[in-house]
């Protein structure tokens, strides 16, 4: 539920905190692989966690059965990594650090978020409507994290770079994917459908330049998609305030999840900070699980009982 420059910003910085390791070199190597991991599940043309039928919705599941399902998740996108050799190894290790990266930043920031988009809205809203604002959320969030954390501006990105993956990296990621979903959710997706779903993650990202036919035409596309947006916003923009305080600067209280009986205060940079410290737990017994062929259990139990706030 972060938004796609929070799921980047997030990444970046996790890698920095990794000691000279395996894993680090790895990322290294293969970032556009890692980078595109860092968007989970946003590049898939569908949610393939729906396919369960527990489901992973914030709304019904609970913390440990979403955590369960994750795990399996990755148990089995680590058995299809140990039948791997070479290159195709490396791409698809540096992918799945990514993905775990983007797993716990979701884990920490879809509740604050979804509590936000609640609260704005009125009780009875269509779900249109809640997208389209949850995007603006997001899109708030990236900017103002990007500013501080980075003293930038969308404008400053190459969104294409961030969203590249070569035909090899994603022929890698598409069939471990493949295998993966089909393992874990008996469902049968195509490689078409993970690859058309790198591409269109792309075309969302991508911030057009003014005075375009591209932007004309997207903005036309937007308005007809969109009819609730008056002015549809540019994907991105610069210099865009948090008026609503969506930082959450002022310390209000929100819950984690509806009829949690504690409230918490912290901040989006708390929430962000918090989950850089279980990213790194995670990336670093990837390491020890791949580099010294030590137990992927302490991996899995990481996954399974990471809980990043109190009570939830």
């Amino acid at each position: 539920m972060a938004g796609f420059l929070t799921h980047y910003l997030f990444g970046m910085e996790t890698c920095d905190k990794l000691s000279d390791n395996y894993i680090h070199d790895v990322i290294k190597n293969n970032n556009h692989a890692f980078l595109i991991g860092l968007q989970g599940t946003d590049l898939l043309s569908f949610n393939p966690h729906m396919l369960s039928k527990r489901g992973l919705s914030y709304r019904t599941a609970s913390m440990s059965l979403r955590n369960q399902e994750y795990a399996a998740f990755f148990n089995n996108m680590l058995d299809y990594i140990c039948g791997l050799h070479d290159r195709e190894r490396d791409i698809c290790i540096a992918y799945m650090a990514g993905f775990l990266c983007y797993f716990a930043i979701d884990l920490s920031s879809s509740p604050y978020i979804l509590f936000r988009v609640w609260q704005d809205l009125p009780a009875k809203c269509r779900s249109s409507r809640m997208i389209i604002h949850r995007r603006e959320v997001e899109t708030i969030i990236d900017t103002v994290l990007l500013r501080s954390r980075c003293h930038m501006e969308p404008s400053q990105l190459n969104f294409e770079a961030l969203t590249f993956a070569s035909r090899k990296e994603l022929s890698a990621i598409s069939h471990m994917m493949r295998q993966t979903i089909q393992t874990t959710y008996k469902y049968n997706i195509s490689l078409s459908e993970i690859s058309n779903g790198v591409r269109a993650m792309r075309r969302r990202n991508i911030r057009p330049k003014p005075n375009t036919r591209f932007r004309q035409i997207l903005s036309r596309t937007m308005e007809q998609s969109l009819p609730l947006l008056h002015h549809p916003r540019k994907i991105y923009e610069d210099y865009l305030a948090d008026e609503q305080d969506y930082m959450n600067i002022e310390g209000k209280p929100w819950y984690a999840y509806p009829g949690c009986p504690e409230a918490s205060y912290l901040s989006f940079e708390g929430i962000f900070n918090q989950g850089l410290q279980s990213s790194h737990e995670l990336l670093e017994d990837l390491d020890s699980c791949l580099s010294w062929g030590m137990d992927r259990a302490a991996l899995i139990n990481s996954i399974i009982h990471l809980t990043p706030y109190a009570g939830t």
